[in-house]
């Protein structure tokens, strides 16, 4: 069977990752905890890549619009059941099953990581495998061929194998408390007034196609509304703050994220001994300079199967996944 008929879907809270075996994607900005057509969604995915087998790995199950992890997981299963016939779904202890029994729906919360370093390990054995999105940063260690992380979110988070920080959805107010502006240091107000999205837009590091979210202010992603933005979290309009202000905010936004990328690639280097990162996704810039900081190779798999499956590597990891393992 060909790659082309197997195609892997990632179903996040904010977005839903389409990616065929063969190397097809797409991203969807689909907020679930929003009114949303998820079930509709996923017949125009049917309709467009016409699959014959699909894998997936759930993510979105913490979306306000679900009481509970269990009610989230058990809610996406049973829109994906709806649209495909017996797809595979991939749980965190990297096996595969046709349905989710509703008594076993932890086992599947948070599992894409699990396609992407399982695939990764195939061909690295040794070396930290990371993927910084829109919202959150996976920090796996591989070890001899096999992922070493843990298997929740909240022991994740604990041993620094989940970042709560993003290349596009992060408030810059939990990014940073202060900001030195000609030798002076500013407190930034804790409103969602700005979000990684403009501080990245005005560095020149993603696109304001790439901006694939909403803006906090509802407006548009041009530069003159990022540089609004990020003047509001010191409750200045632009003519006040000024631009270059702005962007010195922005740089240091950007450096306090490398170095709590850096902080956690360290610890992972020294706790597994390795010295190699193999990394994806939109945020792939800042994993490049984390890595550098801390002196670790780094690989961009942007540079091995092109940008845009990197941002969507999760949903081709297990599509390529289910491909080797059921193609008949």
């Amino acid at each position: 069977m060909a790659l082309s008929d197997t195609i892997g879907i990632d179903i996040g809270g904010a977005n839903t990752k389409v990616a065929s075996a063969s190397g097809q994607a797409k991203n969807l900005y689909l907020p679930l905890w929003q009114e949303n057509d998820l079930a509709g969604e996923l017949r125009r995915i049917r309709a467009e890549f016409q699959p014959k087998r699909v894998g997936v790995v759930i993510t979105g199950e913490l979306a306000d619009a679900f009481a509970s992890k269990k009610e989230g997981i058990c809610s996406i299963a049973s829109s994906v059941d709806s649209v495909f016939a017996r797809p595979y779904y991939l749980n965190v202890r990297g096996q595969f099953t046709r349905q989710i029994a509703e008594s076993e729906a932890s086992l599947y919360a948070a599992s894409n990581w699990t396609a992407s370093a399982a695939f990764v390990s195939r061909r690295v054995s040794d070396c930290i495998f990371v993927d910084l999105g829109s919202t959150t940063c996976d920090v796996i260690p591989i070890r001899n061929g096999k992922p070493a992380a843990t298997t929740t979110d909240f022991e994740r988070l604990r041993e620094c194998e989940l970042i709560y920080t993003g290349a596009l959805r992060t408030n810059i107010a939990t990014i940073l408390r202060l900001v030195t502006l000609n030798g002076e240091k500013y407190r930034l107000a804790s409103e969602l007034f700005a979000i990684a999205g403009d501080v990245h837009r005005v560095l020149g590091n993603i696109s304001a196609e790439e901006y694939a979210c909403e803006t906090p202010d509802g407006q548009p992603r041009d530069l003159e509304h990022c540089y609004r933005r990020i003047a509001r979290i010191l409750l200045c309009d632009v003519d006040e703050l000024g631009h270059k202000n702005a962007l010195d905010v922005a740089r240091q936004v950007e450096r306090a994220q490398v170095d709590e990328l850096a902080q956690a690639l360290a610890f992972q280097a020294r706790k597994h001994d390795v010295n190699a990162v193999v990394s994806a996704g939109l945020g792939e810039f800042l994993i490049a300079k984390a890595a550098s900081k801390v002196r670790l190779e780094c690989s961009l798999l942007s540079q091995q199967y092109g940008k845009t499956l990197s941002k969507v590597f999760p949903a081709f990891a297990v599509a390529n996944l289910v491909h080797d393992a059921f193609q008949r």
